[in-house]
């Protein structure tokens, strides 16, 4: 099993129509997901998208140039849709109940790898892509997103790379999107200038992102509504789930014991590591030792997303520049679906990445 892979590049509408053209068929299928899983009118889910729209447009027009592209791309007569998806973790946040048993994401320092097990609804298995971003002569960037969504997990060329964990919070987020927040992390040419992205954003959102650079150098942010608290990872690995760490936000019960069982079983497993490697970081996020909250997640059934589980697990070697990836879960292990694609391969995506697919069975017994 593997994702599609596709490039974009040229200015930024010419970007996302191409995005668009690509994947016209799976974005409308996105939204329709969406649409459904918003537990709003149409109406409503397009006005809450007018807000972002102008969000977005005041933090970074060329966002809006190429979210308007992948509208006509995909041939959507509304483009207010796109908005709406680009802005979907803050349009779910308003209605949707969410359980804290989504995302697992840890760096290592030694070694400069940042990776992440991305749990979600398992109608995205099928529709998740490889988009590579050929943003300027200098700056590349390739991650795997949403059909429609110009930022999520991923790193660039310059050897910045960042993660994701939505976080839960009873307050109003209507910031710059976190999804956008990321796109502008992925356009950094160094973590300073990373940080600087992070505090134009502002407020109005809840998640975490965890992000470093090819020096092994990271930090996590951590925006919780109306505040955001940024800090450097200072150990020789970090570990973030779904529940605040800076404050004590979540409690350690009812929603929130996935969260806090994935953390300490991550944790657990790589303060007993001497060696920071990619070995280890597929061992961790293939760790299943927790029967009731294990961090790789078979689907399970979920009032709102209908089944929720690991989508994909991403591993970005910062130095090295390749992406190590993993579709689905262990329900669906396939022998055939082992595939590596070297630097010097004619399927290698452009010069700067290497996208190494390989089996559920590799990653049980690396």
């Amino acid at each position: 099993m593997k994702f599609p892979q596709i490039t974009i590049s040229g200015k930024p509408d010419e970007r996302g129509y191409a995005h668009g053209e690509a994947l016209s068929s799976e974005i409308e299928a996105t939204i329709d997901f969406y649409a459904r899983i918003f537990k709003k009118s149409s109406a409503e889910i397009l006005d809450l998208a007018k807000h972002f729209r102008s969000v977005i447009h005041e933090y970074n027009p060329a966002y809006c140039e190429e979210i308007e592209g992948i509208a006509a791309g995909a041939k959507i007569r509304e483009s207010l849709w796109i908005y709406a998806l680009n802005s979907r973790s803050e349009i779910l946040a308003l209605d949707v109940p969410m359980g804290a048993n989504e995302c697992t994401a840890l760096c290592f320092q030694p070694t400069a790898l940042l990776g992440q097990n991305w749990d979600w609804s398992s109608q995205l298995e099928n529709l998740a892509v490889l988009l590579q971003i050929r943003v300027s002569e200098n700056m590349t960037i390739q991650m795997l997103t949403e059909p429609g969504i110009i930022g999520k997990i991923g790193m660039n060329s310059q050897g910045i790379a960042a993660c994701l964990n939505i976080l839960l919070l009873n307050k109003p987020l209507d910031g710059v999107p976190i999804h956008i927040v990321l796109r502008s992390i992925l356009e950094s040419h160094t973590l300073e200038e990373a940080k600087m992205a992070v505090q134009k954003s502002g407020y109005g959102k809840a998640s975490n992102i965890l992000f470093g650079d090819q020096k092994g150098n990271f930090s996590y942010v951590e925006f919780a509504g109306d505040e955001s608290f940024m800090k450097q990872c200072r150990e020789q690995f970090m570990v973030h789930t779904n529940h605040y760490l800076v404050r004590s936000i979540n409690p350690d019960d009812g929603d929130f014991c996935n969260s806090y069982a994935r953390f300490r079983t991550a944790n657990d497993k790589a303060s007993t590591t001497r060696k920071f490697t990619i070995d280890k970081m597929k061992k961790i996020l293939s760790d299943r030792s927790d029967r009731a909250y294990p961090i790789w997640r078979t689907y399970e059934p979920d009032t709102n997303l209908q089944e929720v589980g690991t989508v994909a697990t991403i591993i970005m070697d910062l130095k090295e520049q390749k992406l190590h990836i993993r579709k689905g879960n262990i329900k669906y292990l396939e022998k055939d679906s082992d595939r590596t694609i070297d630097q010097n391969s004619a399927e290698s995506i452009g010069n700067d990445f290497v996208i190494a697919f390989e089996s559920d069975e590799q990653w049980q017994s690396a």
